[in-house]
């Protein structure tokens, strides 16, 4: 089985991160195994963080690019196989996270979505989600297969920007990546708060709504209680 761990950086939104890091103890526990996880943010997120067992790295927000670098950086020492960029707010399902296992065993050089929701955790939306479909590649939990990483020297973000993230990656790794898939099973949900900067409104008004029933049938009761606390 291929080696890989689950990242995101952070600034502000601590019970969001909170979330986050309550998902990465959910996956640990539904897959019985232990998964790495680290998250590059400010000093304040270091208790939150350690409280789930997830690694914390402190990295000033300015330039945001270069949090991403160091998350990878991380892992790369570890000598993961696959590394996972997550949002802050992005919450996978364990059946994302398994049938994502099964296609790194293919050895696709990069892994991404197709569909995901947006889900309004506060605000006069709270509560509501939407569904975009026929997404393709799509900062959302895109992984990278290291043969990948090793050939840009595990610097993707290789701009010094607080801006257009996934662009940057994107642009970088393209003339590397030769074989892609695409995780078709589970649910990934980006949670989306007053304080986000494309806000759940923007979303909502395009897309089609969905039961968020199936947002909370993944969750367990601590990501449930911390949700509601958004």
């Amino acid at each position: 089985m291929k080696t890989f761990g689950l990242f995101c950086i952070n600034n502000g939104r601590p019970n969001v991160l909170r979330l986050w890091c309550a998902q990465i103890k959910r996956l640990r526990e539904e897959l019985e195994m232990f998964i790495p996880a680290v998250v590059v943010s400010g000093e304040e997120d270091r208790i939150a963080c350690q409280g789930y067992h997830v690694h914390h790295i402190v990295r000033p927000n300015n330039p945001a690019s270069d949090k991403f670098n160091v998350a990878l950086g991380y892992f790369r020492a570890l000598g993961l196989d696959y590394c996972t960029v997550l949002g802050s707010d992005d919450i996978i399902s364990s059946e994302f996270l398994r049938e994502q296992i099964r296609l790194q065993e293919e050895d696709y050089d990069l892994l991404g979505v197709k569909t995901f929701c947006f889900y309004s955790g506060d605000g006069p939306f709270r509560g509501q989600m939407v569904r975009l479909t026929h997404a393709r590649m799509l900062g959302i939990a895109k992984t990278f297969n290291k043969r990948i990483l090793d050939q840009c020297d595990w610097r993707p973000w290789n701009m010094s920007r607080n801006w257009g993230m996934d662009a940057i990656a994107s642009k970088t790794i393209a003339p590397l990546v030769k074989k892609t898939g695409f995780v078709e099973k589970g649910l990934v949900v980006d949670v989306k708060t007053v304080a986000n900067l494309n806000s759940y409104k923007i979303w909502g008004k395009r897309l089609p709504r969905v039961n968020p029933q199936e947002f909370y049938d993944i969750l367990s009761e601590e990501e449930l209680q911390i949700l509601k606390s958004l």
